[in-house]
């Protein structure tokens, strides 16, 4: 292999298989996925030079933009490791092709960027949960929770309220106070928590500068992809023999993920 990654510099690589409990895995890399860019550079350093870089990085603790081209569609994501994969070159046909399209891709520096993890149902709803904090839930959890349609939980926690103020408002205000501390810093792993107990399970990592723009790269690899809330258009409705198709992928999609 790694002769063959010596030899073949100037050509894209192709993730051929994923290890376990690699970077790769953790940013839900699939087969067939092709390395295309570093930092927004076209990438055609071959395997051994990309492990060096993503490695060195990881060193001097600095973040890497990935951009990674699937089922035709470009996205990026941020690499902070050598991801541990097993790879093979695509032709040089491919390659000119792939750098012709990615020479239209719009460009972000990483400061632009936002994190975001895309988990998904059977039913094709889907979750873009970004990985920051937004102020809103730890200045006025009630309102968080309504956003987020959290129903059940934001009705405890308006009984609990309720209880604590005809005991004793200093207990309530300073159960308020952890509560917002708690929502506030634990918000990322309640989202998640939140899709998977709806039945959702990972599907993907993206690295976007808004929330539109990551389910914009969403809907483009999964056209019948919904959103809870979106400025896209609703997706377009398909035969039921398509549906009966994509039932199968998504199923096998989601055991996979839960792997």
């Amino acid at each position: 292999m790694n002769e063959q990654t010596s030899t073949n510099k100037g050509f894209l690589l192709k993730i051929e298989s994923v290890r376990q409990r690699t970077h790769a895995q953790t940013l839900l890399l699939k087969g067939d996925d092709i390395i295309v860019a570093l930092n927004n550079e076209f990438y055609l350093g071959g395997e051994n030079t990309l492990i060096e870089e993503l490695t060195d990085s990881h060193k001097k603790n600095e973040s890497t933009i990935l951009t990674i081209l699937r089922n035709g569609v470009f996205f990026d994501l941020i690499a902070r490791n050598s991801l541990g994969c097993k790879f093979i070159n695509i032709s040089e046909e491919e390659t000119q092709k792939i750098q012709d399209e990615f020479s239209k891709k719009k460009i972000f520096d990483i400061e632009e960027l936002k994190e975001f993890k895309v988990l998904r149902d059977l039913k094709n709803n889907f979750d873009c949960i970004e990985k920051s904090y937004s102020l809103s839930a730890g200045l006025f959890p009630p309102a968080w929770l309504a956003y987020e349609q959290q129903w059940w939980i934001l009705g405890f926690f308006s009984i609990l309220s309720i209880l604590l103020i005809a005991v004793n408002p200093w207990i309530f205000i300073l159960g308020w106070m952890i509560l917002s501390i708690y929502c506030y810093k634990a918000q990322k792993n309640l989202l998640i928590s939140f899709a998977l107990l709806s039945g959702k399970a990972f599907t993907m990592e993206l690295a976007s500068p808004n929330l539109h723009h990551a389910q914009e790269t969403v809907r483009r690899l999964y056209p019948r992809s919904y959103f809870k809330f979106s400025k896209l258009d609703k997706p377009k409705s398909i035969s039921e023999e398509e549906k009966l198709s994509e039932d199968k992928k998504n199923i096998s999609e989601t055991q996979n993920a839960l792997i």
